[in-house]
């Protein structure tokens, strides 16, 4: 289930020069005020250039200097864009841990980062890189209204229908730069004997979007919402960590509660095992060695952590050294949920070459995601780097498992 922490209006508020809203203040200030700085010791970032101005920290403590006319917001757009989005600030934070909702005082360091940015953009401030992100909005928004078919090209013979009470959601990016994630997952599916759909247009789902323009993706989340439920959907299946983020904490905090149960692919597999419908006869056993690396969005975000691992477990001929998903919170593949690696893409190969290093001293063949952001990000990491560990997808192995690849 998705951890949903406190909403706070008062982000909407823009800031504007040394104008911070008195309750953003306060924010900030009971961050600065903690001084234990757990904060930082799990953020990737930081861990990387011992920087504490890229950290939760720093962040807030620098937004409370500027309410106390010590600055400008336009000074942070530097500092701001180091930071991946990636949650372990918010899941270590005292404030979190044990005020949390109770208090309503709980840190929300993502939220307020896309904040910050869409102030900073929205002021006309400059970022060296942002025209390369406003590109990548430009290129996702595109897809919407490009030709339909383009969009379920992926599941191409696969003979899905766009309506059903299950509907797996696809986004654009498993649709034209991962498609074996779609693929593979419609294909255990349908070998297991579930009935689904997909759609034959969904709305655009990107952090880089939340970062530049938040009408716009609320906009598109109220079109996926309603497309689903015209096309029938009790329950939606997300195969992308980032989109179920943004189902079950963005579209509930800007749209309200959703008319259909979410749930994440390993969920559901996982549910599919324990009922024994999927059939690994009939495939070939991996035999190999593998760790699983938590996605940041699944892990920090929304405390999904034990269905990949069950999967894991359960596939043949697969030997699964685990690594705690709290040992993880300093874990990243470096890509971030947004602009990250389009901004810092030396920082963003230094994370993913530590997580790769830390999977390969535990002697294993393979480090096993649940993301298709990471499989992307390790991939190219691993390339790069030469770290004798190989990036598979989960799906991938459950395939080979079924005989379906």
């Amino acid at each position: 289930m998705s951890q949903q922490l406190s909403s706070k209006p008062f982000y909407d508020e823009p800031i504007e020069g040394k104008q911070i809203p008195l309750a953003l203040a306060r924010d900030c200030y009971a961050v600065f005020a903690c001084r234990h700085k757990f904060c930082r010791e799990v953020c990737p970032v930081y861990i990387e250039d011992r920087d504490e101005s890229h950290s939760s920290y720093g962040y807030h403590t620098a937004l409370l200097g500027i309410s106390e006319g010590l600055g400008d917001i336009a000074e942070m757009h530097e500092t701001i864009t180091n930071c991946l989005e990636c949650g372990a600030c918010e899941t270590r934070c005292p404030n979190t841990i044990f005020a949390g909702d109770f208090y309503g005082t709980s840190t929300t360091t993502v939220n307020l980062i896309r904040k910050v940015r869409r102030d900073l953009v929205a002021s006309g401030t400059n970022f060296a890189g942002y025209d390369e992100v406003l590109a990548q909005v430009d290129k996702y928004l595109g897809y919407f209204d490009g030709p339909i078919e383009d969009l379920t090209r992926w599941a191409d013979g696969l003979d899905l229908p766009f309506t059903g009470e299950t509907i797996m959601f696809v986004d654009y990016f498993n649709a034209f730069e991962t498609t074996d994630v779609p693929r593979n997952a419609a294909k255990i599916l349908k070998a297991a004997g579930v009935d689904f759909g997909i759609l034959a247009l969904p709305g655009a789902t990107l952090g880089e979007l939340l970062d530049v323009n938040l009408d716009k993706f609320v906009e598109m989340g109220k079109y996926n919402v309603e497309v689903l439920t015209k096309a029938g959907a009790k329950r939606v299946v997300i195969i992308n960590p980032h989109d179920y983020v943004y189902f079950t904490r963005e579209y509930t905090q800007y749209i309200g509660e959703l008319p259909f149960e979410v749930v994440y692919i390993t969920d559901l597999l996982d549910e599919l095992v324990k009922e024994g419908k999927l059939d690994y006869s009939g495939g070939t056993g991996a035999d190999t060695k593998v760790t699983y690396h938590d996605p940041c969005t699944l892990n920090k975000m929304c405390g999904v952590n034990a269905s990949p691992r069950a999967l894991i477990s359960a596939l043949p001929g697969v030997e699964f050294i685990d690594v705690s998903p709290v040992t993880q919170w300093s874990y990243c593949c470096g890509k971030g949920s947004a602009s990250f690696k389009v901004l810092h893409p030396d920082k963003a190969y230094k994370i993913g070459t530590t997580r790769l290093e830390a999977a390969a001293d535990l002697g294993v063949d393979q480090l096993v995601l649940a993301c298709p952001h990471c499989k992307d990000q390790f991939t190219d990491v691993q390339a790069r780097s030469g770290v004798p560990v190989e990036p598979v997808h989960v799906l991938s192995l459950i395939a080979t498992a079924m005989g379906l690849d």
